[in-house]
């Protein structure tokens, strides 16, 4: 009888084990099929912009060979890289806080870091990483942000900047060139010390601004397989036809 107990108590342990494995297959399975078609979203993506411009690729080629051969001119990499955040906006960039989950150094609470805290002295200028409109400039009282500048871009893009100086050099409304200075890094706000608080947006979903401050010439490709949250085939597209328009 005891042999008997021993041998039930194990079958009711391997029993529980199934239930688990069996649940846990169940929901890999209902994320393997979403993905499947997402996949397929991007893979039909794809095809319209090697049908635009004028690829045929072989049925074999891996997706990332696929985004590799979409080839831009000189002139349409530039362009993109003057509409979208893109390089250096401070002389130095070190980052002192992370995108993502973290304790607020003031609030003592868990919050999601939108964006990343960049180290700086007061009155670092800083410069605007595209061509823009100003949406906002000015003392921010809801957002613990202090003085604040927020830039609309193309394409869906929007920057902020948080905790600068009162020495804001452009007001909303204004249009800025990539490069050009907007104004300078401060302590204002919920703060701890002067650095920038540096957001980047695509339709309000905030995206770590770390891929795009290392995105340049050199580097173009990198960005659509570090930033999957943008849909780069379909902006690319765009992007050409504006281009074949302006011819």
């Amino acid at each position: 009888m005891y042999e008997v107990d021993a041998v039930q108590s194990k079958k009711e342990i391997v029993e529980h084990e199934y239930v688990k494995l069996k649940n846990s297959n169940d929901k890999l399975e209902k994320e393997i099929s979403v993905k499947t078609k997402e996949y397929e979203e991007i893979k039909d993506k794809v095809s319209d912009i090697e049908e635009l411009i004028g690829l045929t690729p072989n049925a074999t080629d891996e997706m990332t060979t696929r985004l590799e051969n979409i080839n831009l001119t000189n002139i349409q990499e530039q362009s993109l890289l003057n509409s979208v955040p893109s390089g250096n906006i401070l002389p130095d960039m070190i980052i002192t806080a992370k995108f993502g989950w973290r304790k607020h150094p003031i609030l003592k609470r868990k919050e999601f870091h939108k964006g990343i805290d960049l180290k700086a002295k007061r009155k670092t200028p800083i410069k605007a990483p595209a061509n823009g409109v100003v949406e906002f400039a000015g003392f921010h009282k809801s957002s613990g942000y202090g003085y604040l500048i927020i830039l609309d871009h193309n394409y869906g893009f929007k920057t902020q900047y948080g905790h600068l100086d009162k020495k804001i050099i452009v007001k909303a409304g204004q249009f800025v060139k990539k490069g050009e200075i907007i104004g300078y890094t401060g302590n204002s706000g919920l703060s701890t010390g002067p650095h920038l608080h540096y957001e980047i947006r695509f339709i309000s979903r905030p995206l770590n601004p770390i891929n795009f401050l290392k995105w340049n010439k050199d580097n173009f490709k990198e960005i659509f397989k570090k930033e999957r949250r943008v849909p780069w085939e379909s902006l690319i597209s765009m992007s050409n036809n504006q281009f074949l328009h302006q011819k």
